[in-house]
């Protein structure tokens, strides 16, 4: 397997794209069957391996030397893919309109370099339609150009969108008849966390093919191989990412740690009711700051400071992400006892105290305030001011429960 460099850069030539194997398997079973003339579907959370499957599944049906190319020795086929120079596999995402050609070459770099790379603008772009007559890059029109050309040396042309719930209305209408009668010999990847957002008319022309999250032993593997840390290490960022190995990868990072550390801080912060705390937290997520308090130094956090907003999104999501695990914890314990099996085990003494003076409705009901402010980042509005109201509104619930105490039975 793989293996990958603490900063995301590799360490050894890599030999296939981390594809979920069961997935891979029903592919060719429907390449052997003929089918692979309808649009794919690949439905499934964050962090699941639909992107890697696709673009796993594209190497091998246009390797070249099937029967001799391995991991010692690929074919010239095989290299281009796993570089993303193919000329026969494109792949497209959400990307901000100013995105050029360089940009997209440094986007790729990054995820040749990381298998889980995801770059923080998507969670605030749409995939476009582009220009008629010159596309522009990670645009459909430039898809769909070229999906119209004939195969340059492969016998299959495999198109690959990323995030296809985030086309905007006008791109996913354009698609629309490329997905209906696509041209002979191409396979195309629609990649989806959720349908709410797509056109009915577009689900209707796919087969679907659901993922689920990886298992935590599955997990913890990939982790220890491609992160090149201990077994212990992988298997508490296993366990912490819950089946997501785009979180998985990024908690084995010194940025991740400390953001998880931040939201420990402000999990109990918010059960002491310390508005201050919350508010520095909330102005420092809008400015695109590190917390102080989760780092040795005031240089580290000042190196940690993310000056656009792509990535101060990214962090506040990410925040919320670790939050709600926090709560989670906090309800298992409620409900399972000693039974449970937290997902941040290094927390398990706060989560006491927490949960010892809630009751499971309103954590969870707080759950769901942090799952909407974490939407309402995802769809661009004001940082600062969505973590303010959250914060405010989570220490209001936590008093109120302090001062009635929970019911009987939680």
């Amino acid at each position: 397997m793989t293996q990958f460099n603490r900063d995301g850069s590799i360490a050894l030539g890599r030999s296939q794209f981390l594809g979920r194997p069961a997935v891979l398997d029903k592919l060719q079973r429907v390449r052997q069957a003929g089918k692979l003339g309808q649009p794919f579907l690949l439905v499934g959370p964050e962090g699941s391996g639909k992107e890697n499957t696709a673009l796993e599944f594209a190497r091998l049906l246009n390797c070249s030397s099937p029967a001799t190319c391995g991991p010692e020795r690929l074919c010239e086929s095989c290299v281009k893919a796993l570089g993303f120079q193919h000329p026969d596999i494109h792949w497209i995402g959400p990307a901000p309109a100013s995105l050029d050609d360089a940009g997209v070459r440094s986007l790729l770099e990054k995820k040749i370099a990381n298998p889980f790379h995801q770059d923080p603008a998507a969670a605030t772009s749409q995939v476009r339609i582009g220009d008629p007559e010159n596309p522009e890059p990670m645009t459909i029109r430039s898809l769909i150009h070229f999906l119209r050309r004939r195969a340059f040396q492969s016998p299959f042309k495999v198109a690959i969108v990323a995030d296809g719930h985030r086309m905007n209305q006008s791109a996913a209408n354009a698609f629309l008849k490329t997905l209906e009668e696509p041209p002979p010999n191409t396979v195309i990847f629609l990649l989806t966390t959720g349908t709410d957002r797509m056109l009915p008319t577009i689900l209707s022309r796919c087969q679907k093919l659901r993922f689920e999250p990886w298992s935590e032993d599955e997990l913890a593997g990939l982790l220890a191989d491609i992160g090149g840390v201990s077994d212990k290490q992988a298997g508490e960022a296993a366990r912490t990412a819950e089946g997501n190995a785009r979180r998985g990868l990024a908690l084995l990072g010194e940025e991740a740690r400390a953001v998880l550390d931040w939201a420990g801080r402000l999990f109990e912060g918010i059960h002491r009711g310390d508005r201050a705390l919350a508010a520095i937290a909330a102005d420092e997520l809008h400015r695109g700051l590190m917390s102080h308090l989760c780092l040795p130094s005031d240089a580290g956090a000042k190196k940690m400071a993310v000056d656009n907003g792509p990535l101060r999104r990214d962090r506040a999501i990410q925040l919320c992400e670790l939050l709600n695990l926090h709560y989670s914890d906090a309800v298992l314990l409620l409900e399972l006892g000693d039974d449970r099996r937290p997902r941040l085990p290094a927390s398990a003494e706060l989560t006491a105290r927490v949960a010892a003076a809630r009751n499971t409705r309103s954590l969870l009901k707080d759950m769901e305030r942090i799952e909407v402010s974490r939407r309402e980042i995802d769809r661009n509005i004001n940082i600062g001011l969505a973590m303010a109201v959250l914060f405010e509104g989570l220490i209001d619930h936590a008093e109120r429960d302090k001062a009635s105490g929970p019911p009987a039975g939680g």
